[in-house]
């Protein structure tokens, strides 16, 4: 049974100061017909309790000793074996989780300023794609057509910032969300020919204890003036599994859920702009 809940506020206190919704008005609407929806780059998941308590044991006895912890424990950015990046504590014999490349994108991807190709992010398992391809799926009808952009917007930080300090990612996001002006020029670039773009990105995305939550955030934007006319973010919470069984078996539950979770936040923040949506597919449960 699903127990997606709104009504636990202290369990997005650290959401942080997001600017107030934008709505675009009913003539901007009517010119809409093609949209190109861009994935934002995501924060890496929080988790608390660490995964590494269940996959050391041994690690509470380590909290006890006098050795320092950084002799044998490092905090840093890794990936598990589905693909989903953690921002959590790694042990020297954590082979199984290797450190996570978000550094870099190769040189031989077209890039664009302000934009990165999809690809370079193609060994991970990355939530605002998912979220954008159901934006798409959500838009497409008689009215509009969304086309999925083949680039991601690369949040505005610095390479040494994009470590495991989530407080970086949210400076980040929220600079990106509260731009009135975007700071991509999409016509200039070329990109596909359209009316709107559509920015789709996540705030709020950790596991703690047996509760999920996910903010999703949205922005419209017209591409001949840059300006941000539409903006609107909607959130949840489930409580379903310990952190553990969402993530083991190559996370396919939790990435499910997070689907699940995201294809009705996006739902609700396209409907509340004022956009003719589908209602969402179920999903059977993996």
């Amino acid at each position: 049974m699903k127990s997606y809940c709104v009504l636990l506020p202290l369990l997005f206190i650290l959401s942080g100061c997001l600017a107030t919704p934008i709505k675009p008005s009913p003539h901007q609407m009517d010119e809409i017909r093609t949209m190109l929806v861009v994935p934002v780059e995501p924060p890496p998941l929080e988790v608390t309790p660490d995964p590494i308590e269940s996959r050391f044991p041994v690690y509470n006895q380590f909290q006890y000793q006098s050795i320092p912890s950084s002799v044998y424990l490092k905090k840093t950015v890794y990936k598990n074996p589905g693909g989903v990046l953690i921002a959590g504590l790694l042990s020297k014999d954590d082979d199984m989780m290797p450190i996570a490349n978000i550094h870099q994108t190769p040189a031989s991807m077209e890039k664009i300023a302000g934009l990165e190709p999809t690809a370079s992010l193609s060994e991970n398992w990355t939530p605002t794609f998912t979220l954008a391809q159901e934006a798409v799926s959500q838009l497409n009808g008689d009215r509009i057509k969304a086309i999925l952009s083949k680039h991601y917007y690369h949040l505005p930080m610095a390479s040494g910032d994009r470590n495991a300090n989530l407080d970086n990612w949210r400076s980040a996001i929220e600079q990106w969300y509260n731009l009135n002006i975007s700071s991509v020029d999409y016509r200039r670039h070329g990109l596909e020919q359209v009316d709107a773009v559509l920015e789709v990105g996540i705030q709020t995305y950790r596991i703690f204890n047996a509760q999920t939550s996910l903010q999703v955030l949205i922005k419209l934007i017209d591409p001949n003036t840059r300006q941000v006319i539409g903006r609107i973010s909607a959130k949840t919470l489930s409580v379903e599994d310990s952190p553990e069984s969402l993530l083991n078996n190559e996370a396919e539950r939790f990435k499910w859920l997070v689907a699940d979770m995201g294809a009705h936040l996006v739902s609700e923040g396209l409907s509340d702009l004022g956009l003719p949506v589908k209602a969402p597919v179920d999903r059977l449960t993996p």
